[in-house]
């Protein structure tokens, strides 16, 4: 693969932490791409290295060695001030847990996403996010008032509310049943087509890789091509 129109190139990443007297190598000289447009699972054990693979996607953890970039910024030996900076202008987070704060409305929660990048409020960009992730009309409501799938919902709107190259999401389903599992894995793959995102996600459930495009497979820190994607992924 070309580095051309990458949203996100890791090529040859290392990260090693102490452990006591000994040294543990969390990822051994990993590569990750993801293109504009394609939806791309992480896939491994626990223990195994993807949360730090999507650490070093997200700016957070800096790796030994290798090349990190996003959006075309070189976080490779970035300083903490540009990697937030890129976080914020060019990177979303779907977490695992919703982490939705109980006093605002739905819409108050993308609009907080506004004020932390210090731009002005755009509470209509917030609704036509929120209709695209099928809660039009639900902008004044609290988070009493609606269901766990809801929630996560808004989240995912939470996170696109930044216009992102790069959307990360960390076992977005994990909380949720079999039958919302897979209605919020279309959304995120119809998402990542119709706003051209790169979307990166972590997920334990194989059974999820048939809404993705590319899956990789993590395993003692080593990354390498899942042979387990079924064909058509991502067109759900």
């Amino acid at each position: 693969m070309t580095t051309d129109n990458l949203a996100l190139n890791i090529a040859d990443a290392t990260v090693t932490y102490a452990d006591g007297e000994s040294t543990i190598t969390a990822l051994d000289r990993a590569n990750l791409q993801a293109r504009p447009g394609e939806l791309t699972a992480i896939i491994g054990e626990s223990g195994s290295g993807k949360s730090t693979l999507l650490s070093v996607a997200a700016g957070l953890v800096s790796p030994d060695s290798g090349h990190v970039e996003v959006a075309g910024i070189d976080l490779t030996g970035a300083d903490d001030k540009t990697r937030s900076t890129a976080r914020r202008e060019n990177i979303g987070i779907i977490f695992q847990q919703a982490n939705l704060i109980a006093s605002l409305t739905v819409r108050e929660q993308l609009l907080i996403m506004d004020h932390v990048r210090g731009v002005r409020m755009r509470p209509q960009r917030a609704d036509e996010l929120l209709d695209l992730v099928g809660l039009s009309g639900m902008g004044t409501r609290r988070m009493a008032q609606l269901s766990g799938g809801q929630r996560q919902r808004v989240n995912i709107a939470r996170a696109l509310m930044a216009d992102p190259a790069l959307l990360l999401a960390d076992e977005p389903t994990s909380a949720l049943d079999s039958s919302l599992s897979r209605e919020i894995m279309s959304l995120i793959s119809r998402l990542t087509k119709e706003l051209n995102t790169a979307t990166v996600m972590v997920t334990h459930d194989r059974s999820l890789l048939e809404y993705v495009d590319n899956a990789v497979e993590v395993r003692d820190g080593q990354v390498s091509v899942a042979p387990q994607v079924m064909a058509g992924g991502g067109n759900r």
